[in-house]
């Protein structure tokens, strides 16, 4: 008989146990291995991310941004984005000048008291900032400015105000539209933001005497090869009001303007001087104006300030002829502010400049206005361009023609550089740094 011994009895349930031990250490081996793959990638990720925030603050440090000095005629720092997305140009104006006024009045017009003076002022220093935002069709510009003087725009000499500031959005094909405190357009040297540009060193005495100044509204304009218009809504013309909610009610004004112009490109009339080089050509222009300022705000009694009622035609022509220029202006305006008092006032203008060396320029203005104390009043000087518009000094004589007070409704004379009674003659050197 064949003997076979028994085999020891196989633990089933312990084996099972172990290979779900083996197995479970093996999933947390692979499960630590996928973690420490994913916190790799993770962190290859922060890596790239960390570079690539790092490459483009470089580059947008290094080449995003140009910076330098601006080509245009005045000068100025400007900055733009190479993408052209944005940029901003910082520019400024200072005007020094000596004034010596020879009176035979007083500023009173007491009789018999000599008014003469003399002495340097500050006439004006100008800061403004201006570009472009998102893209080039939508610009702005900003100008705050001291004035040591009184004249149209300012009423409290010594402080800085806001003289400009607009939004202007280019809808092509010539279109425009712009808002914010803005010239009105009215006279010629409504497209002039200051003075520089400007024959005389300052705003000429037409311009004193008729011209519709700065007011908060909206503007709709067109350009064409040889004919722009601009009109606008503004708050009461030649009326200075500080806000929505003045004392009176800032009534509205109407006004346009509309140029045609033959040989002569639009940037050549940027300025009102010629330059060697210049193209010869003729500009014609036409402006109106309606304020009911006076209608719906009458004069208050307790008070002597003037409510104006600007309403008007004004015309007038530039023959340009290269380096010389001759321009002529006529306007018929109610309440114009050289006006004593409110009421319809005339007056013509009439300037001409030449070259008479390389550098050097001179000039005669002479304005008549109706129904004032002085109707007549003019100015002749020379320009030393020492570096064109930038670096300018003016030499000048001013003379009203007759007796009496040369102020309107705004107080001009000292702005003019005359005295405000009974003026013989002014002798007025004028420096003009533009940065």
């Amino acid at each position: 008989m064949l003997l076979i011994a028994d085999l020891p009895p196989i633990d089933v349930q312990r084996e099972l146990a172990a290979m779900r031990a083996e197995l479970a250490e093996m999933r947390v081996q692979q499960r630590d291995q996928w973690l420490d793959e994913a916190r790799a990638e993770q962190i290859r990720g922060v890596v790239r991310d960390v570079l690539a925030d790092t490459s483009a603050r470089t580059a947008y440090r290094d080449t995003q941004w140009t910076a330098g000095l601006s080509n245009a005629p005045g000068g100025g720092l400007q900055i733009e984005a190479a993408d052209g997305a944005m940029s901003i140009k910082f520019s400024g104006l200072i005007q020094t000048r000596f004034v010596a006024a020879s009176a035979y009045g007083s500023a009173s017009g007491a009789p018999g008291v000599d008014d003469t003076r003399w002495g340097f002022e500050n006439k004006t220093v100008m800061f403004a900032f201006s570009g472009h935002l998102y893209d080039p069709t939508l610009t702005y510009l900003t100008a705050v400015a001291y004035t040591s003087q009184t004249n149209r725009f300012f009423t409290v000499p010594g402080a800085y105000r806001l003289v400009y500031s607009r939004i202007r959005k280019d809808l092509g094909e010539g279109w425009a539209v712009g808002t914010g405190l803005l010239n009105v357009p009215w006279d010629l040297e409504s497209d002039y933001v200051g003075s520089s540009q400007l024959t005389v060193g300052d705003y000429s005495i037409f311009n004193y005497r008729f011209g519709a100044g700065k007011q908060p509204g909206a503007v709709l304009g067109w350009t064409g090869d040889w004919f722009r218009a601009a009109s606008g809504v503004f708050n009461q013309i030649n009326s200075i009001q500080p806000g929505w909610n003045a004392t009176t009610n800032l009534s509205f004004a109407v006004t346009g303007r509309a140029e045609m112009k033959w040989g002569v490109p639009w940037d050549q009339i940027t300025r009102t001087s010629g330059a060697p080089g210049d193209v010869p050509g003729v500009v014609l222009g036409l402006g109106l104006c309606m304020s009911n300022g006076r209608a719906q705000n009458p004069q208050p009694p307790e008070t002597s300030l003037a409510t104006p009622s600007a309403q008007g035609v004004t015309a007038d022509a530039r023959v340009l002829l290269g380096e010389t220029v001759f321009i002529a202006q006529y306007a018929y305006m109610r309440d114009a502010v050289g006006a004593p008092e409110l009421g319809w006032n005339q007056g013509i203008n009439l300037q001409a400049s030449t070259y008479v060396a390389p550098k050097v320029e001179a000039f005669a203005e002479a304005c008549w206005m109706s129904d004032v104390p002085v109707e007549w009043i003019a100015q002749a000087g020379v320009n030393f361009f020492i570096d064109g518009q930038r670096l300018k000094l003016i030499s000048k004589c001013v003379v009203p023609f007759g007796g009496g007070n040369v102020n309107g409704i705004r107080n001009i004379a000292g702005g003019l550089g005359l005295a405000s009674f009974d003026n013989n003659a002014s002798f007025v050197t004028e420096l003009q740094v533009m940065f």
